[in-house]
C-alpha cells in the first residue's frame, strides 16, 4: 500500500510477491478490508492503543541508524507527502516505490494529485504535478 489513507491507497497488487515470485491479491477483498477496518476499530475499542507508537518506534530505531530495513512513512515526494516505503541503511532513507502497472500508476496520479491539491489550498504555493509516465 502506498500514497494515502482511505480511498487514495494505492495497493500494489503487480509488484506483490512472495519468495519472489508473483503472488495474486484478491482486490476487492482488500478494498472491502480497508474500508470496514475504521468502522471495526470504532465499534471495538474506538482507537488504536499501540499501532502509532510501535510505527514511531521502529521508524525512529531507522531513522537513527540502529537498524537497517524498510518501512512506510509519509515522506516528501514529487512536492507533497506521500506513504511510501523507505529503505533505512544505517539511518540514510532511500524511497522505493514499487514498479506500478498502469491501473495502480493513475491511482498513484490521483493521490499525489489530490494531496497537491490540498497543500496548495493551504500554502497557496502551486506544486507542479508529477512528469508524465513516472509511475516511480
Amino acid at each position: 500500500m502506498i500514497g494515502e489513507h482511505g480511498d487514495g491507497a494505492v495497493v500494489c497488487a503487480s509488484s506483490t510477491t512472495v519468495n519472489g515470485a508473483p503472488a495474486p491479491v484478491p482486490l476487492e477483498r482488500v478494498r472491502a478490508e480497508l474500508a470496514g477496518r475504521p468502522g471495526r476499530v470504532s465499534a471495538g475499542i474506538g482507537r488504536t492503543r499501540y499501532g502509532p507508537a510501535g510505527a514511531l518506534v521502529t521508524a525512529l530505531r531507522l531513522a537513527l541508524g540502529m537498524e537497517d530495513g524498510i518501512t512506510e512513512l509519509s515522506a516528501p515526494h514529487g512536492g507533497v507527502c506521500l506513504g511510501i516505503p523507505l529503505q533505512f541503511t544505517r539511518g540514510h532513507p532511500l524511497p522505493c516505490v514499487p514498479a506500478l502497472d498502469d491501473t495502480e500508476a493513475r491511482q498513484w496520479e490521483a493521490a499525489h494529485s489530490k494531496l497537491r491539491a490540498a497543500y496548495e489550498g493551504v500554502r497557496g504555493i502551486p506544486i507542479p504535478p508529477l512528469p508524465p509516465g513516472r509511475n516511480t
